[in-house]
């Protein structure tokens, strides 16, 4: 009887093994963005030398960050990522800065560059020579989104399965561009590394540039943080999910961006609007509508971690009480935060509306680096860094009249029944056993 009520009992399961932790963490970091960055990395960078050393710089700079976050996962049990860590180190008002930030700002724009760079690839066979057309892309790009948002509502064991299914897609796109490229450089074409640091062609003040691009690409390697409370044995899992990713991520990026080189040279890295697709073209034409499908698949695996991490954070937002109370309910059946994970949908449709697909922010890099960072940009990009810190201080209002002051009971009154119908409508409930 009591193992029947425990069984009934409704709370998020503990399903994400090391492995799933290992795919969720190169799930979210290989993405669209080895496969678009390049060419902002080379442009700001200004040389193949100084771009390579920024690829790896970025890649130091999310190991020093992961294993940081490592840390956290170990010694704070809740989920939330950055979010809670803000919350028990900082306080209310910065973790809420932090959510407002990132629900209206951050996670629309990321959201949005990947999915495109899914509709993107994904329509590049059916199109070629050609580009494919803008409202064709979007649309499949929304379709994508849409099924990965409706994977993680039915179940966290298939959505996980899924991450670990296209993680090795995501390392199999790789090896397709590492593995001819580095054949040719065995076979000494090395003419595009000739003045590989040429000083004349760096511009200092388009640096930060160049790491925003880079730190893009390694975007993820916090992931596990977010889901903690449902990894089994996370004093273990954690640490060592994250350190064999970084450094799998950190190689597998040096040696894609030496290949990109080897076979297309600068001008054709800077000119090319998808330079995986460049380089199929260039190397071996066989499989020209092969690799930008499985880029396709691993900006479909960058979607799917986002939407499972990101959900987990509106979660707990909520139950910390500094997000309308039914996003920390749990569907009482599938035991998956329902009413966190459909609330995705706003993001998408929010970017979408006001501000149509433009380029995604990076996550902050670690430590010291980071003021140093944001400074250099607003002298190289005052305008986008200016709108950022807008959003940004726009929370401060709502926070001190929303969320720190309480509301009347003649206020609450409404909204608490409004909430009491859509749980009933979408049979969720709140968690009933806390595991962290």
């Amino acid at each position: 009887m009591g193992k029947d009520k425990k069984e009934e009992a409704v709370f998020l399961r503990k399903k994400i093994t090391l492995l799933r932790a290992f795919s969720l963490l190169i799930g979210s970091m290989v993405g669209s963005g080895i496969f678009i960055s390049p060419k902002g990395v080379l442009k700001n960078s200004g040389s193949v030398g100084f771009s390579l050393v920024v690829w790896f710089s970025c890649g130091i700079l999310s190991m020093f960050g992961a294993l940081c976050y490592a840390e956290l996962g170990t010694r704070i049990t809740k989920s939330g990522g950055h979010y809670i860590y803000i919350l028990e180190t900082l306080g209310p008002l910065p973790s809420f800065l932090f959510l407002w930030a990132e629900f209206f700002a951050i996670r629309p724009a990321n959201s949005a560059v990947v999915a495109l760079a899914f509709g993107r690839y994904l329509l590049e066979p059916f199109f070629a020579p050609c580009a494919a057309p803008v409202p064709a892309v979007k649309l499949v790009s929304l379709l994508g989104y849409y099924i990965v948002l409706t994977l993680n509502s039915w179940s966290v064991t298939w959505s996980a399965r899924l991450q670990t299914a296209l993680s090795i897609v995501k390392l199999l796109a790789l090896a397709l561009i590492i593995v001819p490229g580095m054949m040719l450089l065995a076979q000494g074409h090395t003419e595009n590394f000739q003045d590989a640091f040429d000083r004349q062609s760096l511009v200092l003040d388009k640096l930060p540039l160049a790491f925003y691009a880079g730190m893009f690409a390694y975007s993820g390697w916090f992931q596990a943080g977010f889901v903690r409370e449902e990894l089994v044995r996370p004093e273990r899992n954690i640490p060592l999910a994250v350190i064999v990713s970084v450094v799998t991520v950190i190689v597998g990026y040096m040696l894609t961006n030496v290949s990109y080189y080897t076979v297309l040279g600068t001008q054709d890295v800077l000119a090319s609007p998808a330079v995986a697709v460049s380089f199929v073209q260039r190397a071996f034409k066989s499989l020209i509508s092969v690799v930008p499908v499985l880029v396709a698949l691993s900006c479909f695996g960058t979607m799917n971690g986002g939407i499972l991490t990101f959900s987990r954070t509106l979660f707990v937002a909520s139950r910390e009480g500094q997000w309308p109370p039914l996003f920390s309910m749990i569907h009482i059946r599938r035991h998956t935060p329902l009413p966190a994970v459909m609330l995705m949908l706003f993001p998408m449709a929010l970017h979408r509306i006001s501000h149509p697909w433009a380029h995604c922010p990076s996550p902050p890099s670690p430590g010291a680096a980071q003021p140093v960072q944001v400074a250099m940009s607003f002298y190289s990009d005052p305008v986008s860094i200016s709108i950022g810190c807008t959003v940004v201080l726009s929370g401060f209002p709502v926070y001190y009249l929303i969320i720190h002051r309480q509301m009347s009971t003649r206020c609450r009154s409404p909204f608490y029944y409004f909430t009491h119908k859509l749980q009933l409508l979408l049979e969720v409930v709140q968690q009933e056993i806390k595991t962290y």
